[in-house]
């Protein structure tokens, strides 16, 4: 079966990209062809740009100069940045098996984007969060086709406890044309199942489709030889920095952090300028992980790395709920007033973990199965 994806595929983030190809992976394991419809919107791409000209003068020619002289600044001290994102545009290019890119919801209509499917899939990420995508966008909700194929949505994520009235009327619309819907977050079934007729499934991460040697495949060794504490921050947390400093302490690991200026006194290095691939990596290489993101927590639980997650401001539900269903609420830290008085993080029984976490991956994979079996 030919199966489109449409999520967020572009994003110079490790979750995003890494989410994107492994539902794409596990379809392909599964025996269909799965393509990611590279939707590349502004919105998104813009967060991202590496270098934006400004008009600064009224004169085109001192605008140009101006603009010429900043833009060497800038790749003489912003290496580590131009590095990682070509990195991450070789993995959507290269290693994802995206489509032609289509710059906005006009021209996935025009152009039919969707009628080379059987299959239409709204995938996982924050799809359906419009302050991430600036207001709902209609074509993650698939509503650029208009052939009748079936729809369904997998482990979309709206990333908020609340909608609007105008929010909840675009939902009720849209997500009538699925013919199965399920989503990340328990809260997201909670809103939006009073809006449909159907059934709302709650399933697990893409990431949690495939197995460890899924992710072997790709992974790239650090450079970093020695025992470190990784620390990968989302945004700006102080308390991420205050459990790094405190953790790097006790355990006697120097930090290996993803900025690109020092940030710690015992740093072993940085990893401002890694791909996908070398995330892996220093995941699975890490002697203990500190994090205040999804994605570095599934993937130390994946590489049965110890750690300590900081919820996240904005969005710390799916941690929460990642790591109540895996047993490891006691990892869930956040700020260092409630660590014990030992200091002591014990290492997950991963055993126990993965036993829990099993059911529900089982549970998805069943769910993706069974609604493409009816569509045959």
């Amino acid at each position: 079966m030919k199966i489109g994806i449409m999520t967020i595929n572009s994003a110079y983030n490790y979750g995003c990209v890494l989410q994107a190809w492994s539902l794409q992976r596990y379809l392909e394991k599964e025996g269909h062809e799965a393509f990611i419809i590279n939707y590349r919107i502004p919105e998104i791409d813009n967060v991202y740009r590496l270098f934006q000209e400004r008009q600064r003068f009224g004169n085109r020619a001192l605008n140009a100069l101006y603009n010429g002289l900043r833009r060497v600044k800038f790749n003489l001290t912003q290496k580590p940045r131009i590095r990682k994102a070509e990195k991450f545009e070789h993995f959507i290019n290269e290693t994802m098996n995206t489509t032609q890119v289509y710059s906005s919801f006009k021209e996935l209509e025009e152009q039919e984007a969707g009628a080379q499917y059987d299959v239409l899939i709204t995938g996982s990420d924050q799809v359906w969060n419009g302050t991430i995508t600036k207001g709902l966008k209609p074509a993650y909700f698939l509503e650029f086709d208009h052939s009748g194929k079936k729809k369904i949505s997998y482990a979309a994520s709206i990333g908020k406890t609340q909608l609007t009235n105008a929010e909840r009327e675009f939902f009720a619309e849209c997500l009538q044309k699925y013919d199965d819907i399920a989503v990340r977050e328990q809260s997201a079934k909670k809103l939006l199942e009073p809006l449909v007729k159907q059934k709302i499934k709650v399933v697990v991460d893409p990431t949690l489709l495939l197995e460890r040697e899924d992710f072997d495949a790709l992974k790239k060794p650090p450079r970093f030889r020695k025992p470190y504490l990784l620390v990968h921050i989302i945004g700006k947390d102080r308390n991420v920095k205050n459990m790094a400093r405190m953790m790097s302490e006790k355990l006697g690991l120097r930090i290996v952090q993803n900025r690109m200026k020092k940030q710690y006194e015992n740093e072993l290095g940085r990893f401002a300028d890694a791909g996908p691939e070398e995330f892996i990596g220093l995941i699975e290489n890490a002697a203990f992980i500190v994090t205040n993101s999804f994605h570095a927590t599934l993937f130390a639980i994946m590489y049965e790395r110890n750690f300590v997650t900081i919820p996240h401001k904005t969005y710390p539900e799916r941690m929460t709920y990642l790591l109540e269903h895996a047993g490891l609420s006691e990892h869930l830290i956040a700020d260092t007033t409630e660590l014990p008085e030992d200091f002591s993080v014990p290492m997950p029984d991963y055993g126990r973990v993965k036993a829990r976490l099993a059911k529900e991956q089982e549970a998805s994979r069943s769910f993706l199965k069974n609604c493409l079996a009816k569509t045959k």
